[in-house]
């Protein structure tokens, strides 16, 4: 499933809806990044950087999904809102018949 996110949507997501340059110990801990996991791919102890994050199998699955979970997320929201709409629209046209 995460394999469907390709690197520039990750890359985005990462920059601009989670914030992350470089991601550091606590962002690590904060998205439940396995700490030895962490260290392993944080070699110059300067944090991780977007594209060490996409040349990580296990880290770029985990955003990913991360990811994908958010527009589940929009997704239904925008649905029940749509289906708000509808009934507003449905009201109105039953109160004027």
């Amino acid at each position: 499933m995460s394999n469907q996110v390709s690197a520039n949507i990750l890359k985005t997501f990462l920059a601009n809806d989670l914030g992350i340059r470089k991601l550091d110990k606590n962002q690590a801990h904060k998205y439940d990044i396995d700490i030895d996991k962490y260290n392993e791919v944080d070699v110059d102890d300067n944090g991780i950087e977007i594209d060490e994050i996409l040349q990580d199998s296990d880290l770029y699955a985990q955003f990913a999904t991360m990811y994908l979970e958010e527009q589940d997320k929009a997704n239904s929201v925008d649905a029940e809102k749509e289906k708000e709409e509808e009934a507003k629209v449905k009201d109105k046209g039953e109160s004027k018949a």
